[in-house]
This record gives structure tokens, C-alpha cells and sequence, in this order.
């Protein structure tokens, strides 16, 4: 450090700005991918059959774009609904577009297969009106497309797999406002949550990271009352979240909703190292033995030098817990969380000496002690006699809080639903509401089957799995052969004659049907339900909303109807993906936290060589993540993408207080040989840091509570309250703990 601040400083910072400059220039090489299909590797098992699924039968995704009005049966709707149908049909990336218009009565008169549109000519006619009303009711295929209070109308498009999914929602919009009219529209849909979660990802990036950054700053003036006090460390925040950055670009990584979290966690993070080097430069600087900054910064890199890296290694031990998760954006996180820190520590280690050395000398003063010191030094005076004098009742009180923790977890749920990621009033949110409950819902599941489909028997045994699916409550519509082949029958047959209503009778009659089907224009309808070589079939179902448990629900359901059947394939739909992340999201999170502890029990015992280190430092990391998921049990909120990262990210974070609480008091007991003396020393010293660099995680992360996802603003209070009992349990049980136990390994020739 001599040599680098006496005659390399000005290279080591101008190699410091061409990385910066080189890392910047990478930046637009990013992109958000607002989906969620990378969360569930290729091989598992819904995400490959739904690609099975688009292969055979095309885009499996549908867009719901819904007319609502207090009666949408009326001249004026019916023109605007025709016109926008008409320009839907032709927008590219569009498979499929059905609506009203395409319900039909099919009839047989003389001999004749008819087919005629129900929803067609309407006018101002009130009986006329009334007529089609009660046509739109008795038929079958008009219920995905008309609410029951005929308050609501849907367009349904499928998607293809080809076109970006802010193309198609921008195209459905243009449409929209080219046809303006008096009913409210809203749009439903996978594809558009997608597009609206990009949109989303943009703004929260664009308001949360430049709040976070402003409150650092304020925190870091009031902490220290002097700007160097504020610039160092906001230099370093800001280089790491640019490397980081750069890295993502270079590695090919796209920015997800996950990815949100870290510019926010390297601010929150980031800013350790330099607070723990600022404040002993302050310590020292102001206590008047030195004349000038550049003996100090010299001082302050060998004194924390050590205490840095090993809380710098134990951090990044936390975030590599995340690569124990399936969930490939989690894993990317712990990767990226890992090199920003580990760029913030070697920033912050050399960087902010040199910068600090550059300063010129001030004045010899003593640091103000107002009120905010006085309060903080009386907290920690307060935790020292409690230590003192009730050292197992404080163990005994945090036991008692971990076991009510445990009720706690026994509450805790997992979701993993998209569908609630948004605010209660927004359009999305709306829309949302509106398809569940009026259209039975957007997320689909399907039941496919392979073998010889049009047989009689197969048809039958359809019948028979879907009059058994109409009693499950959580279904909202269904789409079968069966009740295509029913609708068909009717223009073969009259009312009267035996066919009529019923499936056909031999193979034959089913090509019959489906020819004559396709000669009418509904080879889509078809193509939808049985493949072109007619080896393929499936039953189509949606559910009255996306719950991760509506979801287990109908996956169980449909698997019981279906369990005996040679010709069942799979189960699967866009519907189902979140069952399979909510288990990854459980699997994960066990497998991460076993991981972080065991990384953290292994570099605690090597830094302090002592297996006890290991143990009495990663207990309270434990203790802490159980009253973590203890508050989130009762206080109701689940698991999911986003919350499943928090007990990681927590011990890559708490155990910094844990280490320098330990790391200083060991030195202060080697000077006192006293207890309680070198508890209150640490306390009034290294506590200082601790609960200034405790505070800037706490106002990092809190800015998550102003995110447009609803997974982010519950991280946001969660982490306070994790890192709230870090730091409860760094300046309280640890202490407590050292004070029962006497450690050997913070005790010099083995006291």
C-alpha cells in the first residue's frame, strides 16, 4: 500500500477509469426477459410437453382482449367487435382469432348442413336483441366468448411462438384505439403480464436504483458529516454496479425480475467496506495523532485489510448459496451478487486510501458528538450491562422467539402465480379479474392423447372424462373433441333422427365431419383439438384462476380422471409451470440455505480455526432465517420467485456483524483481559460500524417497497426485518454467547 500510494496512485485510478469506461460500453448490450420459461430448466418435465404441445397443435398461448359495457349486446358493439376482429385476424403473429362472430348454429334442413352466424345484423330491435340472447345462451361454443350477464365479450387470439410479445400487445393496442368506442377494453393473458413485466423491469430500474443512490448518500452524510465521509463509499457502490453490469453483458445475461435485486443489493451491500474504512479513519484522523491523511490511509488498509476480506469471503459464501437453486435467474444472481462484491471489496480495500490520500490535510478537530452519537453510545451501554448481568436470560429469550418462529413456518406457503405481482387497481390487475372471473380464466392445461382419436371408443371415453371435469369447481372452460364432434352432428342430422347430437358412429364418419368442417372455414377450430395426421388429441381446459393451489387442484384432478388411459401422453400447459417452480422455489430454498450455512460454518472455523467458530457464528445466522420465515408465516406472505432468495441473501449479509464483532472483540479482550470491558469496547467501536453499515442495507433495500411487483416490495420489508435480527443478534446473543461459553478462539494462548 506504501509503494501504491506513494508512486502508483494516479495509474492504479486511471486503469480504474478505463474498466469503468469499458464496462459502460457493454451496457446496452442488454436486454430484459420479462418471461418465465428460464426459470424451469429445458429437460423438466411441463416445460418439455409444452413444447411437444406447440409443435403438434401450434402456439398453446392465448390473448384475451375483452369489450365491457353495462349491456354489450347492442348495434354500436357489435360494429366496433366486428372491426377490430377483422383487423385482428390479419396482425401478424396472430394463429388464431375467435369471437361472437364465430359462433354459429349448425343445422341440417333438407338434407343441408347449414351453419349460421348467431351474432350478425344486430340493431336497435329490442325483441330482436332478446332473440339472440337466448340463441347465445342455449349454445354450447358461446360461453368463452359472452359473460352470463352479457356485460362482457372477449376476442380470444393465439399467439405464435415466433412474435415478440410487446409486438403483438402493441399491435392489439393500435387496433384498439383505431376503433374507439363507449366500452372499456382490457387485455388478458401470459403474453401480456409478460409484456407488461418488461415495461415494469424498465421503470423499476429507471426510479428504484436512482432513489436507492439518494438515499445512500443522505445516510452516509448523517452517518459521517463530512462529504469524503460520502463520496468514497459512493464511488465504490457505483463502479461495482457498473462492473457488474458488464459482466452480466458479456456473459449473455438478460435482465429478469430477479435481476432487479441487484443493483439495489450491491448498493445495500456494497457500501459495507467502505463504512468500516471511513469510520476508522474518522477514529483515527480525529483522535489527533496523525498529521496527515496519507499515514491514515496507510493505517486504516492495515488494520481492516483482514476483517474486510474475511467478511467479504463470507458474503459472497451466503450469495453462492443461491446457486444451489434450479431457477437459472436465481443462480445468475448469486454469480453476479458474488463478483459485485468481490469488485467492491478490492475497490473499497485499495481505492478509498488511495483516493482518501489525496485529500489535503485538515485541521486537527475533534469529532462532533451530537445527539445521535450520545443516543448510540447509551444503546450500547444499555447492551452491555443486560450482557453483563443476564447473559442466559438473553439466550433463553431469543430460544423462546425461535420457537414461536416455528409456529410461524408451520403457516408459510409458497406462490408462485405471475397474476399477483400487480397493485389491486391497475388495469393489468383488472383485466386479470375480469377473464378468471367472467371467461374462466386465461391459464390453460391440456390433456394430451396419442393413438387412434377418432375411434368411437376414444370419443367416448372423452365424453366420459369430460362430463367428470364439469364437476371440478376450479374449471372454467373446456374445449374437447367430443363436444366438437356433438355440434357437428347437428348438420348432419335433424332433431329427430338418431346421429343428431352424438358422436359419430365409426372413424369414417368422424373424417366425414372433419372435412366438412374444414370446408366451412373451421380447419383452425379443428387443427386446435386433433393434429393434421390425426394421431394426436387433446382436451382443452382453463382454470377460473392462476393459484399455485386451483393449480394442484386441477393437476390432480385431471391425473385421477385420467390415470388408467394407455393413451394419455402428458398433462400439461402454460397453467401448470408455476406448480413446478413453486416445488424448484421449495427445493431451492432448502438446498441454498444448507449450502450458505455450511459455506459460512466452513470459513468461520478456517478464518478463526476453531470448529466452536463455526458453530456459535452460523447459529444465530440459523436463529435469524427461522424468525425470518416464522414473521413471513404469520403474517401471510409466500414464497415465491423473489421472497425464496431472502434467507441467501440474509446470512451473506448478517454474518458481517457477526465477524466484526468477534474480529474486534478478540483484539479488545487481548488489550483488557476483561470481559465485560471488551464487550462494551466492541460494542462502542466496531458497534458504531455495524449499525451504520446495518442501517444502509436496511435503506438500500427499502426502496423495493415503492417496486411495481409486489414480490419486491414485500423483499423490501422482509430484508429489514432479517437484517433487524442480524443485528439484534450481533450486538445480544452473540455477545451473550461469548459471554457464557468464553470461547478459546477469541482468547489469546488458548485462556
Amino acid at each position: 500500500m506504501n509503494i501504491l500510494i506513494s508512486k502508483h496512485r494516479a495509474l492504479f485510478i486511471i486503469v480504474i477509469l478505463l474498466l469503468t469506461i469499458l464496462s459502460i460500453s457493454q451496457l446496452p448490450k442488454l436486454k430484459i426477459n420479462p418471461g418465465f420459461d428460464d426459470y424451469i430448466p429445458d429437460e423438466v418435465g411441463n416445460r418439455a410437453y409444452m413444447e411437444k404441445l406447440d409443435t403438434i397443435f401450434g402456439g398453446n398461448e392465448r390473448l384475451m382482449l375483452i369489450l365491457t359495457a353495462d349491456d354489450i349486446i347492442n348495434k354500436k358493439s357489435f360494429e366496433r367487435l366486428e372491426k377490430i376482429t377483422s383487423q385482428l385476424e390479419a396482425l401478424e403473429g396472430v394463429e388464431g382469432c375467435a369471437s361472437l362472430l364465430d359462433v354459429v348454429e349448425i343445422k341440417n334442413e333438407g338434407g343441408v348442413t347449414l351453419f349460421e352466424q348467431v351474432f350478425s345484423d344486430i340493431t336497435d330491435d329490442t325483441t330482436k336483441i332478446e332473440e339472440v340472447k337466448e340463441r347465445l345462451l342455449n349454445n354450447n361454443t358461446a360461453s368463452r366468448f359472452i359473460s352470463d350477464d352479457f356485460s362482457s365479450t372477449a376476442i380470444i387470439l393465439t399467439k405464435s411462438n415466433d412474435i415478440e410479445d410487446d409486438t403483438i400487445v402493441n399491435s392489439i393496442n393500435e387496433v384498439v384505439k383505431t376503433y374507439s368506442g363507449f366500452e372499456e377494453v382490457y387485455l388478458g393473458g401470459q403474453a401480456y403480464l409478460r409484456s407488461s413485466i418488461k415495461s415494469y423491469i424498465g421503470n423499476d430500474l429507471f426510479i428504484l436504483l436512482p432513489a436507492s443512490l439518494i438515499l445512500m448518500v443522505v445516510m452516509l452524510y448523517l452517518s459521517f458529516r463530512e462529504w469524503r465521509g460520502v463520496l468514497l463509499p459512493f464511488s465504490v457502490v457505483v463502479l461495482s454496479v457498473i462492473f457488474s453490469f458488464g459482466v452480466m453483458s458479456v456473459l449473455g445475461w438478460e435482465i429478469s425480475l430477479v435481476s432487479i435485486l441487484l443493483p439495489v443489493m450491491l448498493i445495500a451491500i456494497a457500501n459495507d467496506y467502505g463504512i468500516h474504512l471511513i469510520n476508522l479513519y474518522q477514529e483515527k484522523f480525529y483522535s489527533g495523532k496523525h498529521n496527515n491523511l496519507k499515514s491514515v490511509s496507510i493505517e486504516i488498509y492495515y488494520a481492516l485489510r483482514k476483517p474486510i476480506l474475511i467478511t467479504a469471503l463470507t458474503t459472497i459464501g451466503g450469495m453462492m448459496g443461491l446457486l444451489a437453486h434450479k431457477m437459472k435467474p436465481a443462480a445468475q444472481l448469486g454469480v453476479l451478487a458474488s463478483v459485485g462484491i468481490a469488485i467492491a471489496f478490492l475497490i473499497s480495500i485499495f481505492l478509498i486510501p488511495v483516493l482518501l490520500s489525496l485529500y489535503p490535510a485538515k485541521e486537527k478537530l475533534k469529532l462532533k458528538r451530537g445527539k445521535q452519537r450520545v443516543i448510540v453510545f447509551r444503546f450500547f451501554k444499555i447492551f452491555s450491562r443486560w450482557i453483563a448481568l443476564y447473559p442466559k436470560r438473553i439466550i433463553i429469550w431469543f430460544g423462546v422467539v425461535t420457537l414461536l418462529s416455528t409456529v410461524g413456518i408451520s403457516f408459510l406457503k409458497v406462490d408462485t402465480n405471475i397474476e399477483g405481482y400487480f397493485a389491486g387497481n391497475s388495469d393489468i390487475s383488472k383485466g386479470v379479474e375480469l377473464v378468471n372471473k367472467k371467461f374462466g380464466g386465461s391459464q390453460y392445461v391440456s390433456v394430451l392423447f396419442k393413438g387412434d382419436v377418432l375411434t368411437p371408443a376414444f370419443l367416448n371415453r372423452v365424453t366420459k372424462y369430460v362430463d367428470e371435469i364439469e364437476e371440478i369447481p376450479q374449471i372454467g372452460h373446456i374445449l374437447s373433441p367430443d363436444l366438437f364432434f356433438r355440434e357437428l352432428s347437428k348438420g348432419f342430422y335433424s332433431q329427430d333422427e338418431k346421429g343428431y347430437n352424438s358422436l359419430p358412429s365409426t372413424e369414417k364418419e368422424a373424417r366425414q365431419y372433419i372435412e366438412l368442417a374444414s370446408f366451412f372455414g373451421f380447419e383452425e377450430e379443428v387443427s386446435g383439438l386433433i393434429d393434421f395426421n390425426r394421431e394426436y388429441s387433446r382436451i382443452l381446459v382453463s382454470m377460473t384462476d392462476g393459484s399455485n393451489n386451483t393449480g394442484k387442484i386441477v393437476l390432480d384432478a385431471l391425473n385421477d380422471i385420467i390415470k388408467d388411459d394407455s393413451m394419455v401422453v402428458a398433462v400439461a400447459g402454460p397453467g401448470l409451470s408455476k406448480i413446478q417452480m413453486a416445488d424448484m422455489v421449495i427445493r431451492g430454498q432448502i438446498a441454498s440455505l444448507i449450502l450458505a450455512l455450511l459455506i459460512i460454518f466452513i470459513l468461520l472455523s478456517f478464518i478463526f480455526k476453531s470448529l466452536a467458530a463455526g458453530v456459535k457464528g452460523s447459529l444465530p445466522m440459523l436463529l435469524s432465517v427461522m424468525f425470518l420465515f416464522g414473521t413471513m408465516g404469520f403474517l401471510g406472505i409466500a414464497l415465491d420467485l423473489v421472497t425464496a432468495l431472502l434467507s441467501s441473501i440474509m446470512i451473506g449479509v448478517g454474518i458481517d456483524y457477526t465477524i466484526h464483532f468477534l474480529w474486534r472483540y478478540k483484539i479488545e479482550y487481548s488489550l483488557s483481559k476483561d470481559n465485560d470491558t471488551a464487550i462494551y469496547k466492541t460494542l462502542s467501536t466496531a458497534g458504531r460500524g455495524i449499525l451504520f453499515n446495518a442501517m444502509s442495507v436496511i435503506i438500500g433495500f427499502s426502496v423495493l417497497v415503492f417496486s411495481s411487483f409486489a414480490p419486491l416490495r414485500f423483499f423490501g420489508i422482509l430484508i429489514v426485518i432479517s437484517i433487524f435480527a442480524c443485528l439484534i443478534s450481533a450486538f445480544l446473543l452473540i455477545p451473550a454467547i461469548v459471554t457464557v461459553t468464553k470461547p478459546r478462539f477469541l482468547r489469546s494462548n488458548g485462556e
